[in-house]
This record gives structure tokens, sequence and C-alpha cells, in this order.
């Protein structure tokens, strides 16, 4: 039985990252690097780092309407836009698709380099994000207690699991979007590729309850 799997700081995240075990890995070194980059562009700000417009989350399934609600909240915000996984690292991610540990760290490093990149853009304009870390959060849930029913709950309210990790940049507002799953499944049907999110929703509607929750 294995908890659901979740990283309280980036420390944590490239320690998985680092294992030397992982150096003969495709993509393990390409996100590292994309991540130091990142950092390397944020440090040069200097001094004059606090942000100064707010950074709005939209989350939801896929098909909830995220990317068309986001793209008409950013044009009346005069807002940039973001997600998660960033497109600086989306490029690589089918390479860590049949690593679970991997995978993991992956999304869990790309909610800090987008936390890196688009900290930069708030001290000039507000951003609106299609997911973060309540994502991450949230599949690791639903994960683990597709794998091993009966054995792994969800974390009650209020449990530490919830906590916000202290190292990654807060959002200011988080809208969740909801829909039927009727109108879910017939706007993803226009789509050519699924995320292993999708697959298990297809699966599972016992993972989509616990995802949703």
């Amino acid at each position: 039985m294995a908890p659901p799997t979740i990283y309280r700081n980036v420390e944590a995240v490239l320690n998985v990252l680092n294992n030397s075990k992982l150096d003969n890995i495709q993509g393990v070194s390409s996100l590292l690097q994309i991540y130091h980059n990142a950092l390397e562009k944020y440090l040069e700000e200097g001094s004059e780092r606090a942000k100064k417009h707010p950074l709005i989350i939209l989350e939801g399934l896929d098909g909830s309407g995220k990317s068309t609600v986001g793209k008409k909240l950013a044009s009346r915000l005069h807002a940039a836009t973001g997600c998660t996984p960033p497109e600086s690292i989306k490029h690589i991610r089918y390479l860590f698709d049949d690593h679970r540990e991997l995978r993991t760290a992956y999304y869990a490093l790309g909610n800090y380099i987008a936390a890196l990149e688009v900290a930069v853009v708030l001290k000039k304009r507000p951003v609106v994000m299609d997911r973060y870390w309540h994502s991450t959060a949230a599949y690791a849930i639903a994960q683990a207690t597709h794998d091993f029913p009966g054995e792994v709950d969800i974390p009650p309210e209020g449990d530490s699991f919830y906590h916000w990790p202290s190292d990654l940049l807060k959002p200011d507002s988080v809208i969740f979007l909801n829909v039927s799953e009727g109108v879910r499944i017939q706007r993803l049907s226009r789509r050519t590729i699924s995320t292993n999110q999708e697959e298990l929703l297809k699966s599972s509607s016992n993972f989509r309850d616990k995802y949703d929750y």
C-alpha cells in the first residue's frame, strides 16, 4: 500500500530527480536544466521580485472549459495566461509517462517551474493559469485510491496533506469549473490526445469521483 504521493518542497522533488540511478533515463536532465534556467532568470530580477498583480488559477477536470474561460478572463483583465505543466516542459512530458515516481516528480517540478516563470510576469500584469498544485494533489489522491481500493482513503478536511508547500508561490484566487459528465465527454471527443489522467477517468467513475472531490 502506498499513501498519496505529494512533495512538500522543491528540495524533495530535486532529491528524487537527482538520484544517480536516473542518470540514463531520458528527459530527467532536460527537466532539471529547464528548472535551473527558470530559477536563474527569476533570481536575475534581484530584490524587485515581489509580485504586483494577482495570480488566478482555474481548476477542473479535462473538458470543464478551463481553456475557454481562461482566455476570456485573461482578455477581460488584460492578463497573461499560463498552465501546468508549463509550455517549457510539455515537449518532454511523454518521456515520464511510463515511470510512476518520475511522472509525479515531473508534475511537481512543473509547478515550481511555472511559479518561477509567472513570478516574473506578475510584476507587470495579472496571470490566469490553467491548473496548479491543486491538480497535482487531487491526482495523487485519486491515483492512490484507484490503485489501492479500500486501503487508501481521502485525507480528511484539515489534514496536513492539504497544506500548501511553503516554498511555492501562492495564488490569489482559485476558480473551480464543473460541468456535467455528458458535456465533458462530448468536448473531449473532439480532442485527439488523451492524458494519463483522462485515460483513468474513462476507465473508472470512482477515480473521477475521487479526483473531483
